[in-house]
């Protein structure tokens, strides 16, 4: 009976974690988003582009973890390099 227990547990702590890594995602998106859009009015702020790529390296690795997420990870790896590409150029 314990094992049942145990089993039931750790299916709801997965989950629990499930819901948690997706909230964890629609949060680094929406902050994504709203960096975009800063970013798009101030493309010259060394600040935000440290601070979106930072945000870019979260998401790649949350966005991994989630399934409605997965095919974002791709389009978060160019944007990082066309960042760092814009940064070289800048520098």
């Amino acid at each position: 009976m314990q094992f049942l227990k145990k089993l039931f547990a750790n299916h709801t702590d997965h989950h629990a974690d499930k819901q948690a890594t997706q909230s964890q995602a629609d949060a680094i998106h929406q902050d994504i988003l709203q960096l975009e859009e800063r970013y798009a009015a101030e493309p010259d702020d060394v600040a935000l582009q440290q601070i979106l790529l930072v945000k870019y390296t979260q998401a790649a690795s949350v966005y991994s973890q989630v399934p409605s997420y997965k095919d974002s990870v791709n389009d978060v790896f160019n944007k990082m390099n066309e960042l760092r590409n814009t940064a070289r150029k800048n520098f």
